[in-house]
């Protein structure tokens, strides 16, 4: 009876797997099932044992003190500019495809 009992609990254990980690090509995620909540690495730098797992949406204070803040967007000028060499380059494309159908 007590050996069955002990099986029973393994067998339980085993298959209440609430924990699902998983991953893509730059972060690992941890999935709790239970709660529904989603944690992601944050890596430290060092061995992957110091990496620490924090719920999605939490900013860590850490990381971003040492990683100084760049400008992401351009200028509207150079938007501009951009934009308008885009247009040429289509411009440009759309001829040639019309002078070969010619």
């Amino acid at each position: 009876m007590k050996n069955l009992l002990i099986i029973f609990f393994t067998i339980t254990l085993l298959s209440a797997q609430p924990w699902v980690m998983f991953n893509d090509l730059d972060d690992t995620y941890l999935y709790d099932q239970a709660s529904g909540q989603v944690y992601i690495r944050i890596k430290k730098g060092g061995k992957n044992y110091e990496d620490t797992f924090v719920k999605m949406g939490i900013i860590d204070n850490n990381n971003s003190i040492k990683s100084p803040q760049q400008p992401t967007q351009n200028t509207t000028k150079e938007q501009k500019e951009l934009l308008k060499k885009a247009q040429e380059a289509q411009r440009s494309i759309q001829e040639s495809i019309f002078q070969d159908e010619k």
